[in-house]
């Protein structure tokens, strides 16, 4: 289930509206395609596993507290465009405490934070996720962002999280020390990420143990490159 451009035009009824009013009422226009979606019976029973929430338009506050986004207990894998941390972690539990138990996936793009272990705080809000997603973290080329002491914006997490799947890291600043800084370690089998990600080499030293599918970008002089490593296990 995607919120974004489709639900919102769903969500108008097909009505001459200008784009100021549909930005500014975003959350109404979302709440009318949730509710037909909710007549038709797809909102429960476990029908919906994927979520991508886009929040460029709009209320994010109202837009993430809709009611019917409340009975989603099934979702394993969510998407999130433009969150806005310094908002939604003092409200967290009124927006996101229905994944919780569930989520195993989580992709967070142009989130705005301070600073990765702004970051690192929201992730670790999920305590069974395997396959996890940061790109392009907003703020990751502040001075803010990047000369953070560890966790000086908030509590340092104590629960190990499984970590044993896909990581997508796309962006600058210490994101990987905050990764290698988490309790109990990392471990994912994939890995795809770019070669001017900082500590990229203590990264892989980190999952070398678990590591099967390396995939580095390389952006050079306007040129794209791709180097895909496989491990294969031989007896």
């Amino acid at each position: 289930m995607a919120l974004g451009v489709g639900s919102l035009l769903h969500g108008c009824s097909y009505q001459m509206l200008s784009f100021e009013t549909v930005r500014n009422q975003a959350d109404v226009f979302h709440a009318r395609y949730l509710s037909a979606v909710e007549e038709r019976g797809l909102l429960r029973y476990g029908y919906v596993r994927e979520v991508d929430i886009d929040l460029r338009a709009g209320n994010p506050e109202k837009i993430l507290q809709l009611r019917q986004l409340w009975v989603l207990e099934t979702v394993d894998t969510l998407t999130i465009r433009w969150l806005g941390l310094h908002q939604c972690l003092p409200m967290f539990n009124r927006c996101f405490s229905q994944f919780v138990p569930t989520l195993r996936s989580l992709t967070l793009d142009h989130a705005w934070c301070e600073n990765a272990h702004q970051l690192m705080e929201f992730v670790c809000r999920f305590p069974h996720l395997d396959d996890l997603a940061l790109i392009n973290p907003c703020g990751s080329c502040s001075s803010g962002f990047v000369s953070a002491p560890p966790w000086s914006k908030g509590p340092r997490p104590q629960q190990h999280l499984p970590f044993g799947g896909h990581l997508v890291l796309n962006g600058i600043g210490p994101l990987v020390q905050c990764l290698l800084d988490l309790p109990g370690g990392i471990r994912f089998h994939l890995i795809s990420t770019s070669s001017c990600l900082k500590d990229l080499a203590k990264l892989l030293a980190a999952c070398l143990s678990t590591l099967e599918d390396l995939n580095i970008s390389c952006l050079e002089s306007s040129k794209c490159g791709t180097l895909a490593l496989t491990h294969r296990f031989t007896d």
